[in-house]
């Protein structure tokens, strides 16, 4: 990555960089790039599972893996109906070849204990430790810029400096001036500042920074926002008002033309939250790059690990390696309490195919005499319990009054256990067996909207907008409508839900990006456009001309 400066030739270095920028001026990441840690080392399969140690984790994957193809052919064997789908002799097969390959590996014997035992019952065991987890040290980054299609890398020189650089890139939102920046980065030790130097310095020369006299975008969005509105900002992303300050839910944002080719929402162009909910571990709810280039003084709040069974996800560490200094676990029933009122962790259920039982949240806002749930991908569990089953959803209205506003997915995912994401921490015998990934019947949404005596239930957390990526089984795009089709032929139709929440009062809303949802004096919820106003290109023009790859003769259509 190059030799390193000696202290004299960095300060010098460091001085000119800030003498080149604008003084007095709001310094931002243009939207069209971003910034990506790399990790020092390859990751393990499961990078922040915790609970049980790294190198254990990389023998249940080797075990998978070498089992994949014998998956693979007994899956075949079934479509081409030489199986029976019902075949009751298949779990026993399936488990004495798995025991089959580990007694012939003694590497993977010192992590994985499993055999029939003389009653005919099958063991399968590995060692667990609360204190294990598979985290990242990250040993560099790379700038991207979306529209040159151009990948900078900076190298850490060994040290880890991952925190420090997503201190900087949170300041880079366009509300801080550049002279402040500079103080972060003086500040950050000889080893940080030499790093973040050349960070500035790179972003600059590949004109990734923009700058402006004025940083008008919070106001905007509380110009178009009342107290207690909710936005929709695309998938299972909402912006939730409360009073002078917006809190964040899962928050997928993307850089400009990462995904697609139109702008979208990012950063800079959000106000600066009071705080983030994260509500599970899937990476379309915990995305590192958003998190990363959003301000470090926030507050994130996430599931408990008092929650787990046996594993969880170590959001502390991932979120500390972001840059992150207020991680705060919300166990189920606790609340993080605001002026008028709070936000509550409600038990999430289901989406876990191989019934790992991982903590995760779903949340209750409540808000003087108003509630909104963000139920996200919850649903019934392989065994059938859930929100409803358990009366957590009755609960909620009796010591909190109704829920006016449910957010949901409407997804009806089963899948092959063996092809799910964290099949090697499960059972091997089960392995061949069906598995919910979030099956969420019309019927269960319908039951669950009359337990909360909602007044709109907003279909959410499958995409839209047009700047998330297409080719996720979970996401759906007017774009792709015979891929879409392919995918849920044989899902219940989901505008069929509207005839049953319409028996108990209750409305319907597909959501899409930038939809506003405001209570109305009669105990409604009013969905709403807002129109053009709080659209990426629009709120990067309250302080920007046209970016500069913008045709002139148009004023929507990027270069590409």
């Amino acid at each position: 990555m190059g030799d390193p400066l000696t202290p004299y030739a960095s300060r010098l270095t460091s001085m000119k960089i800030w003498d080149s920028l604008p003084k007095n001026q709001y310094l931002s990441l243009a939207p069209w790039a971003w910034v990506q840690l790399e990790s020092a080392d390859p990751p393990g399969p499961f990078p922040f599972v915790a609970g049980v140690a790294p190198e254990i984790v990389a023998s249940l994957h080797e075990a998978h893996g070498l089992l994949s193809s014998a998956i693979d052919t007994a899956i075949s064997d079934v479509f081409s109906k030489r199986a029976p789908l019902d075949d009751p002799d298949r779990q026993r097969r399936l488990e004495d070849a798995y025991a089959e390959v580990i007694s012939a590996r003694p590497y993977l014997q010192q992590h994985i204990r499993c055999g029939r035992k003389s009653d005919g019952t099958f063991q399968w065991e590995f060692p667990t430790d609360p204190t294990k987890s598979a985290t990242v040290t990250n040993g560099g980054l790379r700038i991207f810029h979306s529209v040159k299609r151009q990948a900078i890398p900076i190298g850490f020189d060994q040290r880890q400096l991952g925190p420090l650089v997503g201190k900087v890139l949170g300041f880079l939102d366009g509300t801080h001036q550049t002279d402040e920046i500079n103080r972060v980065v003086a500040t950050s030790g000889r080893d940080g500042e030499r790093v973040l130097t050349r960070l500035i310095e790179s972003l600059h020369q590949h004109e990734c920074l923009v700058s402006s006299n004025t940083s008008s975008v919070r106001s905007r969005w509380f110009e178009m926002l009342q107290d207690k509105d909710t936005v929709h900002l695309g998938h299972a992303a909402l912006l939730y008002r409360q009073r002078d300050q917006v809190l964040l839910f899962d928050p997928w944002l993307l850089p400009w033309f990462a995904e697609s080719s139109i702008p979208s929402l990012w950063g800079s162009l959000l106000p600066k939250p009071a705080a983030v909910f994260l509500t599970h571990d899937h990476d379309d709810h915990v995305d590192p790059r958003t998190l990363l280039h959003m301000p470090k003084d926030t507050p994130i709040i996430v599931p408990s690990r008092r929650n787990r069974r046996t594993l969880s996800y170590d959001y502390l560490s991932l979120l500390r390696e972001l840059g992150f200094g207020r991680v705060i676990e919300l166990a189920h029933g606790e609340s993080w309490v605001f002026e008028g009122g709070a936000v509550y962790s409600v038990p999430f259920y289901g989406e876990d195919p191989c019934d790992l039982e991982m903590p995760r949240n779903c949340y209750l806002i409540a808000d003087r005499d108003y509630n909104v749930l963000v139920h996200a991908d919850s649903g019934p569990t392989n065994s059938g319990k859930s929100a409803l089953k358990d009366g957590v959803i009755q609960s909620l209205v009796q010591q909190h009054g109704p829920i006016p506003l449910v957010f949901a997915s409407q997804q009806q995912l089963l899948e092959v256990r063996g092809h799910a994401a964290h099949a090697p921490l499960s059972h091997p015998g089960k392995w061949l067996d069906v598995g919910e990934n979030g099956y969420l019947t019309n019927a269960y949404l319908a039951d669950v909207c009359a337990a909360a005596q909602a007044k709109l239930f907003v279909s959410y957390a499958t995409g839209g907008a047009d700047w998330y990526p297409d080719h996720l089984s979970f996401m759906f795009s007017q774009r792709n409508p015979a891929r879409t089709a392919l995918l849920t032929a044989h899902w219940e139709r989901p505008e069929m839900l509207k005839e049953l929440l319409v028996k108990n009062g209750c409305g319907y809303h597909h959501g899409h990006a930038l939809d506003l949802f405001r209570p109305t004096t009669d105990g409604l919820v009013e969905p709403m456009k807002t129109g053009e106003a709080l659209t990426p290109l629009s709120l990067y023009r309250l302080d920007h001309s046209d970016p500069p790859f913008m045709e002139a003769s148009s004023r929507t259509t990027p270069f590409r």
